[in-house]
C-alpha cells in the first residue's frame, strides 16, 4: 500500500468506525454497493468519483467541513455550489431501512424527508408548525445563521433541498393527500413568543405560505389539534399494491426552535421498520382525536391563520 492509499484508507476507516451503521446500511442509505465500500476501505480506489464519495458522507452523517477533509483526502476540491445537485441526487438513490437510522445535521435530516418524500402515497406531518418546506426563501439561512458562517455551502444546500421538497409536495397533491396536525397552542406561540423581530417576521410569512396552500389544494388538510406531540414526524404511506414500505422520519426537537443549532447533534431518526411505523400510527389516532371542530371549517381556520400572521 503506498502512502497515499494509507492515508485514504485510514480516513475511512476512521469515518466507519465513529458511525453506528452496519456496512449494510451505510450502502443502502448512499446507494453504493459493499464492494465499493470496502475498496474505498482498502484505499485501493485511485479515481473514486465525487457523486460517490459525497453520496457516502451523507450516508456517514459527516458535516460540510468533514466533507471538505474526505474530499481533500481523495484529492478533490471542496464543496461548492456546483455540487448542490449531488446533494440532491442524493436523495433519489438513498434507501430508508428498517434500522432506526439516526440523522446529524438539518441537512442530512432533510435529505432523508425528501428521500421519503419521492415515494408515491398519502403523507402525514404532526408538528408544531406548519410544514417546514413551507419556509420562504431565505428563513432556513436566516435562523441557522451560525452554521451559514461555519461553511460556505450551508445557506445555498438548505434552501436548495428545501426548493425541492416543495416541488415534491405539489407533485404529491396532485394525486395524494398531504395531512398535516399543529397543535393550536404551539403555532400560537411559534408567533407570539418570539422575541427576534425579523424571525417573527419570517414565522408569519410561513403561515401565510400555509394558507396558500390550503386555499390552492383541497388535498392539502390542515388540522389544529388540542394536544402537543410526543414527537415531531412525518409518515409517507404509499399504496400497498406499490411494493413500496411505510416511511417514517422522527424529530424530537423542542418546541422552542427549529433546527439544532450545532452542527453535528442529532437531529432525528429514519426507518421503515413496521413496528416502530404502527406505535406512531397509534400516536397519530390520539392526535386525531383532539382535532379541534371549530376548525375542520377550511375557512375557518383560515381566518384564524390570517389573522395570527398579522
Amino acid at each position: 500500500m503506498t502512502p497515499r492509499q494509507k492515508k485514504k484508507s485510514d480516513f475511512v476507516e476512521a469515518v466507519l468506525a465513529k458511525s453506528p451503521l452496519s456496512r449494510n446500511q451505510i450502502a443502502s442509505i448512499s446507494g453504493l454497493s459493499n464492494a465499493y465500500i470496502r475498496e474505498l476501505e482498502k484505499g485501493s480506489i485511485g479515481n473514486a468519483g465525487r457523486e460517490k464519495l459525497i453520496a457516502f458522507a451523507i450516508a456517514l452523517n459527516l458535516g460540510l467541513p468533514e466533507m471538505d477533509r474526505m474530499l481533500a483526502v481523495f484529492d478533490r476540491a471542496a464543496l461548492s455550489g456546483d455540487d448542490i445537485p449531488i446533494f440532491i441526487q442524493a436523495s433519489e438513490r438513498s434507501r430508508i431501512s428498517a434500522a432506526l437510522h439516526p440523522v446529524r445535521d438539518s441537512f442530512t435530516f432533510d435529505i432523508a424527508i425528501l428521500s421519503a418524500e419521492r415515494i408515491p402515497g398519502d403523507h402525514v406531518i404532526v408538528s408544531t408548525r406548519p410544514a417546514s418546506c413551507l419556509r420562504a426563501e431565505g428563513h432556513r439561512a436566516y435562523e441557522a445563521i451560525s452554521l451559514v458562517r461555519a461553511h460556505p455551502l450551508y445557506a445555498d444546500l438548505v434552501e436548495s433541498i428545501n426548493r425541492e421538497r416543495r416541488k415534491q409536495l405539489m407533485i404529491s397533491l396532485d394525486r395524494h393527500k398531504v395531512q398535516q396536525y399543529v397543535c393550536m397552542q404551539c403555532l400560537t406561540d411559534y408567533v407570539r413568543d418570539c422575541t427576534d423581530a425579523e424571525e417573527r417576521r419570517w414565522r408569519r410569512r410561513h403561515i401565510r405560505n400555509a394558507v396558500n396552500m390550503i386555499n390552492s389544494f383541497e388535498k392539502f388538510e390542515f388540522y389544529l389539534t388540542r394536544e402537543c406531540p410526543s414527537f415531531i414526524f412525518v409518515m409517507r404511506s404509499p399504496p400497498p399494491d406499490s411494493g413500496n414500505s411505510e416511511k417514517l422520519i422522527i424529530t424530537v426537537l423542542p418546541p422552542h426552535r427549529l433546527q439544532v443549532r450545532t452542527s453535528g447533534l442529532l437531529a432525528g431518526f429514519a426507518t421503515d421498520n413496521q413496528a416502530v411505523i404502527l406505535n406512531f400510527k397509534a400516536e397519530l389516532e390520539f392526535i386525531r382525536e383532539s382535532i379541534i371542530d371549530e376548525y375542520r371549517d377550511r375557512q375557518k381556520l383560515v381566518d384564524f391563520l390570517v389573522e395570527l400572521a398579522r
